[in-house]
């Protein structure tokens, strides 16, 4: 990542913090409390996932517990039969198993409707934050690659930038028949699906003749009620609002009981819902001393507080739209040590900063460390690479404000 997005990154997550400071919501530390009480319940917990599971069906639904993303993958296309375009909505879990670019391989074009997905997709750029994707990229350096996308000037304002991406997304929601959407919540009680959204486009999105829903075995809630608790805690974290602008309930497909009371289902769309719940090494790690690793609901408020990510921000690891877990989350996944673990200064802000207090840095040093000496080895290493960035991003800054 080079200065100039570093500096976009800084200034998107300063304006979070302004909001966050103007919006601070009620009985924050109890609905903490509360949220913690959830993850530690449900996280790990077969029976609930059993219970969820039933009761999904139960509603209508067909659902998959899939082992591995290549499972998942094959299912998918399985379930889309032959579309051939495809449209699909902001989703962690299908980034981590490769969704889109599995499914552009097999010839499937693949539409993401988010505004900051459809704009990572068309640039070709990695994301930078779990609910802001696109946040170290400058209005100026957008409206140039998508002007050369799709054939025309763009103004570098972002209402221009946001009007013709929209256009675009709209008219492919118009033709397609099938949805993709991941979900924030599957509440075990109702078999409900819970998705919460800002720009309206997984409402659009989940109306499709078909939705299919990717999310993963550590999304379990006890309840709706539990699930909304973690909503109001993601939102603030993650945007500085209090509440999302939607929370979509999904509790079976379309129907209606207004003839004699006998349900009719498919009345509208969505006929047919399909949940592929992904595993992918959750279950192994829900079994490990690092179980707490799962627990991460995603708000992405460690990120703006982690002042290695703030200087260098992507270089600083892989898996940025999994929030400060995403270099240990890796790690753990793949059995190996991730070079980019000596980037953590181990300073705790992420922890001090995370409503659910996870230590992640005591998870990297636990992960890299083999003793006393390499402890002191990457505390120094992390905190000399931290100063030579630092370093460098004041000068690079000084000496473009001179020309």
């Amino acid at each position: 990542m080079n200065n100039s997005e570093v500096k976009a990154l800084r200034k998107a997550f300063n304006s979070v913090k302004e909001r966050q400071a103007q919006n601070p919501p009620a009985n924050f530390e109890e609905r903490k409390k509360r949220l913690i009480a959830s993850r530690e319940l449900c996280v790990g917990n077969g029976e609930l996932l059993a219970k969820a599971i039933a009761n999904l069906k139960k509603n209508g639904m067909k659902v998959h517990l899939v082992k591995d993303k290549n499972e998942a993958i094959d299912i998918i296309f399985n379930e889309l039969g032959n579309e051939k375009l495809v449209v699909k909505s902001k989703s962690n879990v299908t980034k981590e198993i490769e969704l889109t670019k599995a499914l552009e391989k097999k010839g499937l074009t693949v539409v993401e409707t988010d505004i900051g997905d459809r704009i990572l997709q068309i640039l070709k750029a990695s994301p930078s934050h779990p609910t802001g994707p696109v946040t170290h990229l400058s209005a100026k350096e957008i409206a140039k690659g998508l002007s050369i996308h799709y054939g025309v000037p763009i103004k570098d304002e972002p209402d221009d930038i946001v009007k013709i991406v929209r256009e675009d997304v709209i008219s492919n929601l118009r033709r397609a028949n099938v949805g993709i959407t991941g979900a924030n919540a599957i509440t075990a009680e109702e078999g409900s699906i819970v998705m919460t959204h800002n720009e309206g486009n997984i409402y659009e999105v989940m109306r499709k003749e078909k939705h299919i829903v990717v999310t993963s075995i550590d999304k379990i809630y006890p309840d709706i009620e539990s699930a909304m608790n973690m909503l109001k805690i993601l939102s603030y974290n993650a945007t500085g609002a209090i509440i999302p602008s939607f929370v979509e309930i999904i509790s079976g497909v379309s129907k209606t009981a207004d003839v004699e009371k006998k349900f009719i289902k498919g009345v509208h769309s969505p006929s047919e819902i399909t949940v592929i719940l992904v595993d992918n090494r959750r279950s192994e790690l829900a079994n490990s001393k690092e179980k707490k690793i799962l627990y991460c609901v995603g708000c992405g408020n460690c990120l703006l507080h982690c002042p290695m990510y703030n200087t260098i921000g992507n270089e600083f690891a892989r898996g940025s739209h999994l929030g400060g877990k995403g270099i240990a989350y890796f790690s753990l996944y793949n059995n190996e040590n991730d070079e980019k673990l000596e980037y953590c200064l181990t300073c705790g802000k992420c922890r001090e900063n995370c409503p659910l207090g996870l230590d992640i840095p005591e998870m990297i040093r636990r992960i890299r460390s083999t003793g006393i000496s390499s402890d002191v080895y990457y505390f120094l290493r992390s905190h000399a690479l931290w100063l030579y960035y630092q370093t460098k991003l004041r000068l690079d800054i000084g000496n473009n404000s001179l020309k």
